[in-house]
């Protein structure tokens, strides 16, 4: 962007031009008219001091570009083979196509992207990790939603690039904050909630797409029910596309699981009622009941014992928060309004969770009832150990919108929140334990 240069990404392009030759397309100037960098020039870590320390007039990202990247037909190549090698996404892509109209694969050829975007698409192939990937395909399974829920072609094509540029905002980001191994602590967020604002910035700025992919790729991590990040926009104050991506992104993360990979999408998606469109959780619904068979692959289910111990810890930390939270809104330790209705929204999620969590019935099977899940009954087994990591992390959610925020209060009011936020994101116990 026009300014300084994202260090992160500039050292991702200097790691790209020791693999493929990344040209300056144009003459490259300071903001006080210096001539940086000639157009025709090769970038290399040679220049990669000069881009750092000088403000430009113009984004780096517009004036260079990578030859032989990533283009349309390399990124419909990758989507058809996603569909050859995860059953799911072709049973999508099934369903998509019997309701008429283009094939997904048609919407994805006729995709339109210039020099900025291709070099960031081939800065995420050349990573060495699965960005591009699942760039690709949380695009196919937007398409492949936006069609099932009967979105117009405009709309789908929207989809179709929201889908495919909707993490190019983690770009400009620390890598070590993307470690996926890595439990980011609740303030550590702060780096990665940013990324859907950076990626509408890059699009309005960098490209000619409709307005609403811009708008789509800044929602996609909001929920339907105001839970998300970074703005938590609700309902109708999220565009249908970024609706559509939004549950893409989701189910996107869950499809590569060799057991049951649609039955533990739909799971994910009604967990907690509400959280997404009732009329998208419907098209993955109606996929699974389309398709018949669950995809199970013969995997062994877990111990009996360890899912009733998942289900126990999720239990006692939800009650562990309610009471703590509690305890906080009745005392005297806050002092700001602010502060009080931050932590009034989060006790309001907090009990939200807590009433899904009693309805999916695995609140019957601790305690007393905890033959339930001895009886070894695959289906409960299945439900218990998928539902307590959505539970587990729709709590660190609670966590991170608390760390997030209190920012935003007086130091004692943020230091009050601190206890809150490590029982949200560990529980009681383990707090205890590392004490």
């Amino acid at each position: 962007m026009v300014g300084s240069v994202n260090r992160n990404y500039l050292e991702k392009v200097m790691d790209l031009a020791e693999t493929a030759e990344v040209l300056a397309i144009e003459d490259i100037f300071s903001a006080h008219k210096m001539k940086l960098i000639s157009k025709g020039a090769k970038i290399s870590r040679d220049v990669q001091e000069k881009l750092a320390l000088h403000k430009l007039n113009k984004p780096l990202e517009a004036s260079i570009a990578v030859q032989g990247g990533i283009d349309v037909g390399t990124v419909v190549s990758e989507a058809r083979q996603i569909s050859e090698r995860i059953e799911p996404v072709a049973r999508l892509l099934h369903v998509a196509g019997s309701g008429g109209g283009g094939c997904p694969f048609s919407v994805l050829s006729g995709a339109h992207f210039g020099s900025a975007m291709r070099t960031m698409l081939t800065i995420a192939e050349r990573g060495g990790n699965t960005a591009s990937a699942h760039s690709v395909m949380v695009s196919l399974v937007s398409i492949c939603l936006a069609k099932q829920i009967g979105l117009g072609e405009n709309e789908q094509m929207c989809a179709a690039l929201a889908g495919l540029f909707h993490d190019i905002g983690e770009l400009y980001i620390d890598p070590m904050y993307l470690d996926k191994t890595r439990h980011l602590l609740p303030h550590e967020w702060r780096h990665i909630v940013v990324h859907p604002r950076v990626g509408q910035l890059l699009i309005r700025q960098l490209d000619n797409f409709p307005p609403g992919v811009a708008q789509a790729v800044a929602e996609h991590h909001e929920r339907f029910d105001g839970a998300g990040y970074p703005r938590q926009l609700s309902g109708k104050n999220i565009s249908l596309v970024g609706q559509v991506v939004s549950v893409a992104e989701m189910v996107s993360g869950v499809l590569t699981d060799e057991d049951r990979p649609l039955e533990r999408a739909e799971l994910a998606l009604k967990v907690v009622p509400g959280e997404h469109s009732g009329e998208l959780v419907s098209a993955i619904s109606s996929t699974l009941r389309a398709t018949g068979a669950s995809g199970r692959r013969n995997i062994e289910s877990i111990p009996a014992e360890r899912a009733h111990d998942m289900v126990q810890r999720i239990d006692a930390r939800i009650a562990s928060a309610i009471i703590e939270t509690q305890k906080l809104l009745d005392g005297s330790e806050l002092k700001t309004a602010r502060a009080k209705d931050i932590l009034l929204r989060s006790m309001n999620q907090i009990v939200i969770i807590r009433r899904a969590f009693r309805s999916t019935g695995l609140y019957a099977c601790i305690g007393a009832n905890a033959k339930l899940l001895e009886a070894n009954n695959t289906e409960i087994l299945f439900e218990a150990a998928v539902a307590s990591k959505e539970f587990e992390w729709r709590l660190r959610d609670i966590a991170r919108y608390l760390a997030l925020h209190a920012d935003e209060i007086d130091v004692r009011d943020k230091n009050a929140l601190q206890h809150i936020i490590g029982v949200l994101d560990l529980g009681l116990e383990a707090m205890s334990a590392a004490a």
